[in-house]
């Protein structure tokens, strides 16, 4: 089945060359030590930490770093800026062509996959030349566990090659070696996410942001994080329902920007003042404020007074509640937390987060916090706690790669 994939990814090579020729011939680019490649955004928050965490072990080393995504590829050049010896570009089109002139040019010692990164030629190419392939932070979601069960003809003679595989969990582990990673070379490191979380929150300045708001001492925050589509209805239910509540403002971050319109259209009608976020330049006066761009959610956490994992009460998988467990806060979630079933449980088990299954039930709960601010605030305390005993992964897989130099 890898022929069959080969040979149509080099058919489309011919045909996209001309229109993405960043993606096809390395140029500007040096030979390397190690090449890491990551998916987008959080894949490259997920690299930015465990290659900080190398670059101590073994300083001198040089690293090169793909992204799939401009977006992705732009967060991790400003996560790395300043560290010598790394140097990100987007990662080429998986044709056996681009995938050969990238090895040729960079030459490295060690190819690591972060996560999901799965590519058939990328994994070949390397192979063929005696590359050690490494999986770290590996995940499959179940979405994307299916679809590579279903390729498994063309990835189980690739992966049963790989040196090694750091998984974020037991269930991970399980399903990479089941799609022909050796159980003996596949192990469970953590999450490398949660200790670039850590690490932003101890510098972040949260003030720019509290002073575009507008926010007023006295007033509490409730932010919808990563919301997605589905979830408009939801979210439009739970503002009514704690209108209410005095000195109580609401942030709607949705997962996808371009996802804000629908989001105000339905919030609109309540009556309520209804901004969007960007571009507004005083907010002080809008009950309501849709994000319509990427970035400030992770700011928008440290000054919630509660979180609400969007994602979460349609079937998405919900979304990572770590990222306000950093900061102290309560979290509440609905009852799909598959894609972060690990992080939802240590929250659980810690008295961190409540997960519910209806609008009624968030409402009882968010309500309760609100009316009960010191009952919130020992919720967010154990929050943290919890998600304090998912640190360390980041040197674990900096400690896994640091063998293979």
């Amino acid at each position: 089945m890898y022929r069959v994939y080969r040979w149509a990814s080099g058919l489309a090579e011919k045909l996209l060359a001309r229109r993405y020729p960043e993606r096809f011939f390395p140029s500007g680019v040096t030979p390397a030590d190690l090449w890491m490649h990551a998916a987008s955004v959080g894949e490259s928050r997920v690299a930015a930490a465990i290659l900080k965490g190398l670059m101590e072990a073994r300083p001198g080393i040089k690293i090169f770093l793909t992204l799939q995504t401009a977006t992705g590829l732009r967060e991790a050049r400003k996560l790395l800026e300043g560290i010598p010896g790394v140097t990100s570009e987007l990662a080429p089109w998986d044709g056996p062509r681009a995938v050969r002139a990238f090895f040729k040019t960079l030459r490295p010692r060690v190819l690591a996959l972060v996560e999901t990164e799965l590519w058939p030629n990328l994994l070949a190419e390397a192979l063929a030349r005696d590359v050690p392939v490494v999986i770290v932070n590996g995940r499959l979601s179940d979405r994307a566990f299916s679809r590579y069960r279903l390729l498994k003809g063309v990835f189980r003679p690739l992966l049963k090659q790989v040196a090694f595989l750091g998984a974020i969990s037991e269930r991970d582990r399980e399903r990479f070696v089941e799609l022909g990673v050796p159980p003996e070379r596949a192990t469970v490191l953590g999450n490398a996410k949660h200790d670039l979380a850590f690490q932003r929150a101890e510098v972040l300045d949260p003030g720019p942001l509290e002073g575009r708001l507008g926010l007023q001492p006295g007033e509490r925050l409730l932010v919808f994080g990563s919301m997605r589509e589905g979830e408009e209805t939801l979210v439009a239910e739970l503002v009514a329902g704690l209108s209410g509540e005095p000195r109580t403002r609401f942030v709607v971050v949705p997962r996808h920007p371009e996802r804000a319109p629908g989001f105000f259209r339905t919030l609109a009608p309540l009556g309520w003042p209804v901004a969007f976020f960007r571009g507004a330049q005083g907010l002080a006066g809008f009950r309501v404020v849709i994000v319509d761009e990427v970035g400030p959610l992770f700011g928008l956490y440290a000054l919630a007074s509660i979180a609400l994992i969007g994602g979460s009460f349609r079937n998405k998988g919900g979304q990572n509640p770590i990222e306000p467990a950093v900061f102290g806060k309560p979290i509440l979630f609905g009852p799909h937390m598959e894609n972060f079933r690990l992080e939802a449980e240590t929250l659980l088990a810690g008295g961190g987060a409540v997960q519910v299954t209806s609008s009624s039930e968030a409402l009882e709960i968010l309500r309760t916090w609100l009316r009960n601010p010191k009952s919130a605030q020992q919720v967010g305390k154990k929050a943290l706690e919890a998600a304090r005993r998912l640190r360390g992964a980041s040197l674990r897989y900096a400690e896994a790669l640091s063998r293979f130099f």
